[in-house]
């Protein structure tokens, strides 16, 4: 087996293409600093304006002040007791019967040198109410003044300082939550005559925000409903809640969502929530978005529910050149293949050397296709780096396979499979049915072009040189039958198909003799079959 042409070719074939990992590998990492160094961008928009916005809100705040009385010491026979009375501040919130939210956001992308995100302005309008204060009548509690609080993820992104209005109240908000557990965002004091209101406390406002990639709302409310239309057409809806209702068109988007304490039980939770969660909502929406851990289960998922929207760009080409990367092993495969099947059903040499440089050419198609894609987008760079690739690699083989039409011919084959995998990438429900429908068409044409092929004879060392070839010299000239110019080994008959032995019979010589022999025997084996017809 060792001493098989066929075992040792195989066995470089395979080395190559496992060496052809190695440089797979550079690309995929490329490609990640590519991605990494435009995330960095994407937050240096982001400090220069305001990051990705969560609203959690409106919450009614009351702080109290309760007494409490505690033993410093206690002498019970001189009868003397010492006590000391302590202030201790709290807060008690209440969240919203129910909650309306509308809004409209205006999307623009923001670029820095060849990478961009989306920038929106969006006002959101704010209606519900807080049912009847519930307090508890205690000489030892004392009541402030309340307030309304609005958190936001980022502050930066206030746009203007809105008035809002609680009942017969109106109030402007300030800076600030007083809040420890959600420190952005603002609030609004209101007199403590509402404590004591006997109707629910209606509230409507309009708040101006600015933010970067998402908007999100925490849907407080016992009831709560959240409207949003906008101009970009790409928009992504992730979180624990879907839309019940969207339209998506080239002008814009519209989406509804609706959801109640039963569903999210926020009413118990809401007091475990803190700005920790909203980094963890953000931080796994910025990797839904910009990073391969798209297929991630729990992606866009955090602790808090939120109504979230997504403005991002219609195709990620860091996304595509990856799984474009992933493929390339395959490409590289059926590539050594194709040129094996020429070498043999066609006698072809081709050196290692040449395997090494066609593959070089594949690999040099995704570096190409990752710069381009940076700049004219990813389906005219796939199409440039495609038929550039293909036609390097067409010109080379013209020479290497003996054939123009031979060059030709494999340049369209790689021009087809190339387009066979846009349409994999392109067709990510479909991409396993159309991969294994390829294999088995690459696997068929295989097996119907090497079905007769005679894989012992192709495995089989070279054999040395017959004895009784034309030019060996064990057939002299015999001594009793001088040379002359009418013997077999004239010149003269050099297509002749016998030679002449020292025995003065025919004999055959090479592989026109053994056609003649093959003939002979059948013409014998005709007159045979006469001679017993008749």
């Amino acid at each position: 087996m060792f001493k098989s042409t066929l075992f040792w070719k195989v066995f470089v074939l395979i080395v190559l293409t496992l060496l052809m990992l190695v440089p797979i590998n550079m690309v995929l990492e490329m490609i990640d600093g590519r991605n990494q160094y435009r995330e960095s961008v994407i937050r240096q928009i982001e400090d220069g304006t305001s990051g990705e916005q969560t609203v959690i809100g409106p919450i009614l705040v009351v702080p109290y002040v309760r007494l409490e009385t505690e033993i410093v010491s206690d002498d019970s026979k001189k009868g003397k007791t010492i006590k000391r009375v302590n202030r201790v501040q709290g807060q008690s919130y209440y969240l919203p019967d129910n909650l309306a939210v509308d809004g409209s956001a205006n999307v623009e992308p923001r670029k820095v040198g060849i990478y961009q995100t989306q920038v929106y302005q969006t006002q959101l309008q704010f209606k519900g109410s807080f049912g009847k204060m519930s307090l508890v009548n205690d000489d030892k509690i004392t009541y402030e003044k309340p307030y309304l609080v609005l958190a936001l993820a980022d502050s930066r992104g206030i746009t203007a300082v809105p008035t809002v209005k609680l009942n017969q109240h109106q109030s402007e908000f300030e800076s600030g939550t007083n809040y420890s557990q959600l420190p952005q965002g603002m609030h609004a004091v209101f007199p403590e005559a509402i404590l004591t209101s006997q109707q629910p406390l209606d509230f409507e406002f309009t708040i101006s925000l600015q933010g970067t990639g998402q908007l999100a709302l925490m849907p407080v409310g016992a009831t709560s409903t959240f409207n949003l239309s906008g101009n970009w057409p790409h928009p992504n809806f992730l979180g624990q809640f879907l839309p019940k209702k969207r339209e998506v068109t080239e002008q814009g988007f519209t989406a509804s969502w609706q959801s109640s304490f039963l569903a999210n039980n926020i009413n118990n939770n809401f007091g475990r929530y803190d700005m920790s969660d909203i980094r963890q909502s953000q931080a796994q929406s910025r990797s839904y978005s910009y990073t391969e851990a798209e297929y991630s289960k729990d992606r866009g998922m955090s602790t808090i529910p939120t109504f979230n929207t997504s403005f991002i760009e219609p195709v990620n080409h860091y996304q595509l050149n990856t799984r474009t990367v992933k493929y390339a092993i395959l490409f590289i495969s059926m590539t050594f293949v194709a040129f094996f099947l020429f070498e043999v059903l066609k006698s072809l040499s081709i050196h290692p050397m040449q395997y090494l440089l066609v593959a070089a050419a594949l690999m040099v198609f995704y570096v190409i296709l990752l710069a381009l894609s940076e700049h004219i987008g990813f389906a005219w760079a796939y199409c440039i780096a495609a038929v550039s690739c293909s036609s390097l690699i067409g010109f080379y083989l013209s020479a290497v396979l003996k054939g123009i039409w031979r060059g030709i011919s494999f340049a369209i084959g790689l021009l087809i499979l190339y387009a066979v995998l846009y349409i994999l990438l392109q067709s990510e429900d479909n991409a396993l049915l159309l991969g294994a429908g390829l294999l088995f068409i690459v696997l068929a044409v295989i097996m119907t072009l090497t079905r007769r092929l005679d894989w012992y004879k192709v495995a089989s060392p070279a054999s040395p040189a017959s004895p009784a070839s034309p030019a060996s010299p064990a057939s002299p000239a015999s001594p009793a039958s001088p040379a002359s110019p009418a013997s077999p080994a004239s010149p003269a008959s050099p297509a002749s198909p016998v030679a002449s032995t020292s025995g003065g019979g025919m004999q055959p010589s090479g592989d026109a003799n053994i056609e003649s022999v093959a003939a002979y025997d059948e013409d014998s084996l005709e007159r045979r079959k006469c001679r017993l017809w008749k």
